[in-house]
């Protein structure tokens, strides 16, 4: 057991494990890992593994496009495996409102230098032949959109790689305590011992709101479950063939092991609260409802062809964080030096991680991150975190109108 660390990160997800490496490759030492499960294992595996650069915000889509570019170098940057395609994504409007949304996700897209463009059916026919043009008003594509295969390497690989530069692992360890006096952080206290420590990052996930109120910092997040599911193999379906969402039915799908990973934002979303979780829950304990997964693929029925008779390989899902706004919560917490939270993922939190981490880990280190962080910051809120139903409500319109938003550039 370690009794003293230069930083202690809270969770081993895709926001801890990629804080975790980015500081340790800036030269931090002690670095020391904390789970109460085993490295890696909890929402962030479960994610479906999708990229989306055109993000609603334009800081987020900042945060998006560098992640892409850390993915593509990821294993000549860690040493570690990574299996990723990209092929692009079709992100598709059926009525007049996400038309709406889409002509400014093209000139949004276009002003962050991403070559989107408006699709035609011939085109989109080559790039997602299960796709067909019933209904459908306007096409969308991002050319360097991508989805990693399985989306746990990603922290899997962040966490091998900050150990092999010389960070400390302690997976099956809760944490139990935060010490804070005259305003500093002074240790974390664990259920395998104490770690003296000046520095703690809060990126538990699901976890992240109990792991602050140990240090009476209350972190307005809501975790919400979210689920896709995985077909049998699928004749004609191809690895290359593009990411594609239907807006306004809210679902995604990209191709996975010769079948198609189908999932989207359920319109009663299913939140939770950890405090009234058992000691010993996991992710994989989670409850699921392939009924609401049914539904969502029956909205698409016209514009996919999928035969009904194709069977589910695999039912999966986790538990994404929601913040009221719909960005993270990355950076410090105001009054108590030392403790950073990197939380509130947003479901799509994996495929920014790269990039929080990196950030983070330089707001950390130097004072002086290369994509600025206010926007993320966790006093920007208001009226809507005042009381937990207010919380949950604003979480709830950001989760079920994810699709909806309209980006800026």
């Amino acid at each position: 057991m370690v009794d003293e660390a230069g930083v202690v990160v809270i969770g081993s997800g895709a926001f801890g494990a990629s804080t975790a490496y980015h500081l340790t490759a800036l030269g931090q030492e002690g670095v020391v890992v904390v789970d109460a499960h085993e490295i890696a294992s909890q929402t962030s595996p479960r994610a479906a593994g999708l990229t989306k650069q055109v993000r609603p915000d334009p800081d987020v889509s900042h945060m998006a496009i560098l992640s892409v570019q850390k993915i593509l170098r990821f294993t000549e940057e860690t040493g570690q495996p990574l299996t990723f395609v990209q092929p692009g994504s079709v992100n598709i409007a059926r009525g007049e409102k996400d038309e709406a949304v889409i002509r400014a996700e093209i000139a949004a897209g276009q002003a962050l230098g991403l070559e989107t463009s408006e699709l035609s059916f011939d085109e989109m026919s080559l790039l997602a032949p299960l796709i067909r043009p019933r209904d459908i008003r306007l096409i969308a594509y991002t050319p360097t959109d991508l989805y990693l295969e399985e989306p746990g390497q990603l922290p899997l690989g962040y966490a091998r790689a900050a150990e092999e530069q010389g960070a400390v692992l302690l997976p099956h360890t809760r944490v139990t305590g935060i010490g804070i006096e005259d305003g500093h952080v002074v240790n974390v206290t664990t259920s395998q011992g104490e770690i003296r420590t000046a520095i703690v990052v809060d990126a538990a996930g699901a976890w992240a709101r109990l792991v602050a109120e140990q240090a009476g910092i209350p972190v307005p997040i809501v975790p919400v479950r979210h689920q896709f599911f995985i077909t049998q193999r699928i004749p004609g379906v191809d690895a290359t063939h593009a990411i594609c969402r239907i807006y306004d039915a809210c679902v995604y799908m990209r191709p996975h092991q010769g079948g198609l990973l189908m999932g989207g934002y359920e319109r009663d979303p299913q939140f939770y609260d950890m405090s009234t979780a058992s000691p010993d829950f996991q992710i994989g304990d989670l409850p699921l409802d392939m009924s609401v997964l049914e539904r969502l693929a029956q909205s698409v029925r016209d514009q996919v062809l999928v035969d009904k008779s194709v069977g589910v390989r695999e039912h999966r899902g986790g538990l994404p964080t929601m913040t009221a706004d719909g960005r993270p919560i990355v950076g410090p917490v105001p009054g108590i030096e030392g403790f950073f939270v990197a939380c509130g993922c947003c479901v799509g939190g994996l495929s920014i991680s790269p990039a929080v981490g990196a950030t983070l880990a330089e707001l950390i280190l130097t004072g002086q991150p290369s994509l600025p962080l206010d926007a993320y910051a966790m006093t920007r809120f208001g009226a809507a975190v005042e009381s937990e139903d207010a919380l949950r409500a604003a979480c709830a319109q950001q989760y079920t109108d994810w699709y909806a938003r309209v980006p800026t550039a």
